[in-house]
């Protein structure tokens, strides 16, 4: 893949946003970027297995799966490469276990920055790892914001069947 190609689909990317414009930054980017690819049905990350890598979607769809208490998977969300998606940012700030499992919809291209690529990168650049730093953090504070409302919908949906039902039953 030539060079041009990986920073145009940086700047695609909403997570790189902030270096629009910003062709040096964006170049030194894409030269800490590496090339993944993956057959239909593979994990790329598994839930509770600790990552290092961020993974932008290049080319296929990949499904976003948890365990439930029962240990079933369900799919939380489908990604494309439409909506040049990205998943496992997390792993290039903290050596903690995957969230998620994600697997892959059909045969898929990704393009991988790797967290010690990426923390050499902040100690070369360290305007431009500060910038990348604050995308990751604004992402994050956007889906805290978006669970903590899913949590008090569902615990008001609760409430309300609790109610419906009679309430607590006492021993």
């Amino acid at each position: 893949m030539a060079d041009r190609d990986v920073v145009d689909k940086l700047r695609r990317v909403k997570l790189f946003h902030i270096l629009d414009g910003d062709e040096e930054s964006l170049a030194k980017l894409a030269s800490i970027v590496t090339w993944q690819q993956c057959k239909a049905g593979d994990e790329v990350i598994s839930e509770g297995i600790e990552g290092s890598e961020l993974y932008i979607l290049y080319q296929g769809a990949v499904k976003v799966q948890k365990r439930t208490l029962d240990q079933e998977l369900y799919t939380i969300t489908t990604l494309t490469d439409q909506e040049d998606a990205f998943f496992g940012e997390l792993a290039l700030l903290d050596r903690e276990m995957r969230s998620a499992s994600v697997t892959a919809e059909n045969d898929c291209e990704f393009l991988v920055i790797n967290r010690e690529d990426f923390n050499r990168l902040g100690e070369e650049d360290p305007r431009l790892g500060l910038l990348v730093t604050r995308a990751i953090g604004k992402e994050l504070s956007k889906r805290l914001r978006k669970a903590n409302k899913d949590m008090i919908i569902l615990f008001q949906a609760l409430v309300e069947q609790v109610a419906e039902s009679g309430g607590l039953e006492k021993d």
